[in-house]
């Protein structure tokens, strides 16, 4: 007898002596045949009360359904494999047999090896079956189940599954996806600019390795743009073929906010560091400021007590008078040129505190490389010798303030691995170039004390600092390393103790084209005369403002915005509003909104004024309207201009209309 492990077979068979023989042969192969059934009821109740391991099916059998029919019962209910025993079958039969999936065929008389083998490799087959279906529900259920989005394609690139996930975060139901094309489930573009990100399905299948969804990277759906992160698999048999992609993303639209509000915490911790040396950086100006405004009130001052005695000794008056007119220029050129420093020091605060800083676009590396040295040059001066070898790079698409962040970064901590003296005998190296791959490269050298090996492998972990407590958080390479990677490119470290460290950051040269450059802002003169209303809390600007339009237009100025809403409801022919966004009392917002509600056309008129303290509210009115705004501090040419161009639009639009 050969061992089969006590299988239980069921036979459905109407011809009383075959259903005899074949129970005899089955027992004599060891196999457990309790019962024999000649029709489809008996062989479904049978079924559910032994539980048989295969059925040996005869396609004629008594009774109103066949044996095609009580296959497809059994197979449904108990997932019985079935045989199908014939003495003869026509290609109908045939045909209908094979839709009910059996597992295999013997046409009568059966030889007991061949019942045997048949017996063998359907049960055989049917283990298999059932582990990979186990296998196949399992991975399913725990698919369906996981946080993780994932959808599976085909090398197509047709949907083939869902989890729950993907629903929620494309949109889209599994049932209206599979089969699908994956784009019109699953399209990815660059979060601020919307450009398209290319399909990770070819890249998967082309490279045959996981590929990273780029960074920045945000799956477009009905509902608006969701960040996202993730990885595009090949799917791969034993063999090395490629049968698919699975695509596994998350959202991280929060985690992209607090890794935000991480890296503005980060830099408002590098402004205290910058603080005092900032402050030395605006006092020398200033201090040349004070002085040269303090000498000219005293020249003016005496050329007043001069020409107040011009009668008694006039060619001597005349010589001092003129003497002291042709050393004005000079005073006034020192004045505005300590102002314009000042405004510029000024102008990189801001920049580097704005929250608003993940605007990506077009840059060049020189402009962010000159305004972090600037902005780190007290921390650099009393250490070491600042010098730059700038080589040829391509231009590189990120956030200008994000990107000097990582800069300012590197500089601060290059210029704290050297202590302070000797700084002829230090230098900290700036350098760019292009790699092999076409990508910018910027290097950061400096003398310093170095870092051991142990230190170097932890530099990017969050929170690993060898400073001393309250010196540092350690969370500054890590930023560094968050931006940079998230722009496509890396961030490493070479260093040896005593010897300094080098730094270098790789990153992807730009895809978009080059933009137009503006053209250069000019005083305007001879253009279109208008009534303006200056709105602004601050009286000495007000007066500038006069000052610097009276000549061109009609002005009228206020400090307070509350005396301003009677003259705008009452006399509406202002063709422009120059209004201080941030006031007291009535804000410049405040005043926008109630002129709108009753003259919506001089809304679209006022211009804000801003000095750039920006609070959440502000810049929300800022990016809700149309209407533009300009920066304090600004020169009177370039205020000139602006409303030379702000009413000739203005003109022309009108003239559009009337024609």
């Amino acid at each position: 007898m050969r061992h089969t492990g006590g299988k239980i077979i069921l036979i459905v068979e109407d011809e009383r002596v075959v259903a005899k023989e074949l129970q005899r042969s089955l027992a004599s192969l060891g196999y457990s045949v309790p019962e024999t059934t000649a029709s489809a009821d008996d062989a479904i109740r049978l079924a559910s009360l032994s539980c048989p391991d295969l059925v040996l099916m005869d396609i004629q059998i008594k009774g109103d359904k066949d044996g095609i029919q009580a296959a497809e019962i059994l197979r449904a209910r108990f997932d019985v494999p079935v045989i199908f025993l014939t003495a003869y079958a026509d290609e109908a039969t045939l045909a209908r047999a094979k839709i009910t999936g059996p597992h295999g065929y013997l046409v009568k008389p059966v030889k007991d090896a061949d019942l045997l083998s048949a017996i063998e490799v359907v049960l055989y087959k049917h283990e298999l079956d059932r582990r990979l279906a186990d296998r196949e529900r399992w991975f399913s259920t725990t698919l369906r189940a996981i946080g993780d989005a994932v959808i599976a394609t085909d090398t197509a690139g047709k949907v083939t599954f869902m989890n729950l996930a993907a629903e929620l975060l494309t949109g889209r139901r599994e049932d209206h996806a599979v089969g699908r094309s994956l784009a019109e489930t699953f399209r990815v573009v660059d979060d601020p600019t919307r450009e398209s990100l290319g399909d990770p399905i070819e890249l998967a299948l082309a490279g045959g390795k996981a590929v990273p969804l780029p960074g920045g990277a945000a799956l477009a759906t009905v509902a608006g743009d969701r960040p996202i992160d993730g990885l595009a698999s090949p799917i791969v048999d034993d063999q090395g073929r490629r049968l698919g992609v699975v695509l596994v993303f998350r959202d991280v639209g929060e985690q992209r906010r607090l890794h935000q509000q991480i890296a503005m915490t980060d830099r408002l911790s590098s402004l205290g560091t910058l603080a005092s040396g900032i402050a030395h950086e605006i006092n020398n100006p200033l201090t040349a400021v004070i002085g040269n405004a303090s000498y000219l009130a005293d020249v003016i001052a005496r050329v007043s007590r001069d020409l107040k005695t011009f009668g008694a000794r006039p060619e001597e008056i005349i010589a001092s008078v003129v003497d002291h007119v042709e050393e004005m220029p000079e005073i006034l050129t020192g004045i505005q040129d300590g102002a314009d420093r000042v405004r510029r020091i000024v102008a990189d605060l801001q920049a580097f505190s704005r929250p608003q800083e993940d605007v990506r676009g077009r840059i060049d590396l020189r402009r962010v490389l000159e305004w972090a040295t600037r902005m780190t040059a007290a921390q650099l001066r009393p250490r070491a010798r600042l010098t730059m070898d700038l080589g040829e790079y391509p231009a590189v698409e990120a956030s200008e303030v994000r990107l000097g962040q990582v800069f300012v970064n590197l500089l601060v901590n290059a210029a704290q691995a050297i202590g302070e003296g000797h700084p002829e005998r230090n230098e900290v190296h700036v350098s760019t170039s292009t790699d092999g791959d076409g990508r910018a490269v910027v290097s950061i050298r400096d003398t310093g004390s170095g870092m051991a090996p142990e230190v170097i492998k932890r530099a990017f972990e969050p929170f690993f600092t060898t400073k001393p407590v309250g010196q540092g958080s350690g969370l500054g390479l890590s930023i560094c390393h968050g931006i940079v990677t998230a722009f496509g490119g890396e961030i490493t470290v070479e260093s040896k103790v005593g010897a300094g460290s080098t730094f270098r950051v790789v990153l992807p040269a730009a895809r978009t084209a080059q933009p137009s450059p503006r053209a250069p802002v000019v005083a305007a003169s001879g253009g279109p005369r208008g009534r303006i209303l200056a709105i602004d809390d601050e009286p000495d600007l007000v007066q500038v403002i006069r000052r610097t339009l009276e000549d061109d237009h009609e002005i009228v100025t206020l400090v307070d915005a509350r005396e301003a809403l009677p003259l705008l409801r009452e006399a509406r022919g202002f063709d422009l509003v120059l209004c201080d966004l941030m006031m007291p009392g009535l804000t410049g917002m405040d005043l926008y909104e109630l002129v709108r509600d009753f003259d919506p056309a001089l809304a679209e008129r006022f211009v804000f004024l801003t000095g750039g303290a920006f609070t959440p509210r502000a810049t929300e009115f800022l990016d809700s309207v149309s209407n533009a705004w300009l920066v304090k501090p600004f020169s009177p040419a370039v205020l000139r201009a602006f409303i030379h161009d702000f009413l000739r639009a203005q003109r022309q639009k009108a003239q559009g209309t009337a024609g």
